[in-house]
């Protein structure tokens, strides 16, 4: 079962990185993913403390995440900007220059080098497909900074 939640996540970061390469790289579409995923994940039970890299609150009142989605992915574009962002990092690396980097094999890496745990696997999709739909230039370059590349 956990296989196919990273499965499953993987193959969502492929159809987001689509859809952003689409929209020429607006990530508004990444961001309302986040927040969907975000409130679906609290609604059935889950506690989003242990599948982020800092503290969100979701007000259900309103059917949306405080912060909203923007603020999710720049928490997570932060804790990986050392490991994507500077050429020597892993995960530019298996982005760069390995041919095989897909929404299952980003996926796998962010859930191990953040120590998520399995339930974090769609949360962590829209993450992934900006990644792959951007590319690391573009992807560093929405996070703010394009040392070394």
């Amino acid at each position: 079962m956990i296989q196919s939640d990273v499965h499953k996540a993987g193959e969502l970061a492929e159809q987001l990185a689509t859809k952003l390469r689409n929209s020429n790289g607006n990530l508004s579409v990444i961001y309302y993913k986040l927040e969907e995923i975000l409130i679906n994940y609290r609604k059935t039970g889950g506690d989003p403390d242990l599948v982020m890299p800092s503290i969100y609150e979701v007000d259900f009142e309103y059917n949306r995440t405080l912060p909203d989605g923007r603020s999710i992915w720049i928490a997570y574009a932060d804790v990986l900007h050392d490991e994507l962002c500077g050429q020597h990092g892993t995960l530019h690396k298996k982005v760069e220059t390995e041919n095989s980097a897909t929404g299952i094999s980003i996926v796998s890496y962010i859930m191990e080098q953040l120590k998520l745990p399995p339930s974090s696997a769609m949360i962590v999709a829209p993450v992934a497909g900006s990644i792959l739909g951007l590319g690391v230039k573009a992807f560093c370059k929405h996070g703010g900074d394009c040392e070394g590349i």
